[in-house]
């Protein structure tokens, strides 16, 4: 659950939105637990309970300090991207703007998360962010929503040397159900398959997940699209086409996809969700 962004660069929006969420636990503990480690995933798991990851889609809510890692860990976070839609302190964005890469502060963060047990994203970054960011990062690297550049030429997809050098730190790279960046509007169980496939056979099934971007209020964020094309342009400098989501009644047909496949109930499993509760056991302290 994200409960940070570039667009709030003030860490007290940051702390508001986290007493909010738990505020929410605290009122409905039959539901929903806050995992603040990986034992707390299982429990939930066990219990039938959601687990709820605080994260941050950009560290503009640090306000520039690095000290404010630490104190965002000690309050439940879990995982930062770097940046959003637009350059920030940290590094440039795929969306927009010179590609300069991971700044000499991003790196500061970088191993700071690394100490704190913080995990790194690298969704929405640049090539170049991504690049700087995984040479240096000391546990596994994440790309927690996106897809491939090879499949989907969109500006936030990600190039094979990216993938590659993802799973050589050991990490996830989630695959994004937004219609706009697979080649297939309709967001379909096929279209999610041929993304899974083409990491899987490049690097090993161990190294892909869902990473859904899943919009409850469609209609809304096409608005919200609408109304910044900056923020979310198309390919080229077009505008952003409009899609579906992948739907979570998808699940099923892309399983039996997988399956028909070859891929093993393992492998499976893995990509629904055990490959990012590995991720968590390898990097929350």
């Amino acid at each position: 659950m994200s409960v940070g962004a570039d667009t709030a660069d003030a860490p007290s929006v940051a702390e508001a939105s986290i007493a909010a969420v738990r505020d929410t636990v605290a009122r409905f503990p039959e539901r929903y637990l806050i995992a603040y480690t990986p034992q707390d995933i299982r429990r939930a798991q066990r219990e039938g309970k959601l687990a709820l990851e605080l994260n941050f889609q950009g560290t503009g809510p640090l306000a520039g300090s690095v000290q404010q890692v630490a104190h965002f860990h000690r309050l439940g976070v879990r995982h930062m991207g770097l940046v959003w839609n637009d350059q920030n302190l940290a590094g440039s964005s795929a969306t927009r703007g010179v590609d300069r890469g991971l700044s000499a502060y991003g790196r500061q963060l970088v191993r700071e998360m690394n100490r704190v047990g913080i995990v790194v994203d690298g969704a929405h970054a640049s090539y170049r962010t991504t690049m700087d960011a995984m040479s240096i990062c000391e546990a596994p690297f994440i790309v927690s929503h996106t897809n491939v550049h090879a499949l989907a030429p969109a500006y936030k997809n990600l190039r094979d040397d990216q993938i590659d050098a993802c799973a050589a730190t050991g990490g996830v790279i989630g695959i994004s159900g937004l219609g706009s960046y697979l080649d297939d509007l309709e967001a379909t169980p096929q279209a999610l398959f041929r993304q899974i496939d083409y990491v899987a056979q490049r690097v090993g099934s161990q190294h892909v997940g869902l990473g859904l971007d899943f919009v409850t209020d469609a209609p809304a964020f096409w608005k919200l699209v609408a109304a910044n094309p900056q923020i979310w342009p198309g390919a080229d400098g077009a505008s952003m086409p409009e899609s579906k989501f992948f739907q979570p009644e998808g699940i099923g047909p892309l399983r039996r996809l997988l399956l028909d496949a070859g891929y093993s109930e393992h492998d499976v499993a893995g990509i629904f969700g055990a490959n990012w509760l590995r991720i968590c056991d390898r990097c929350w302290k």
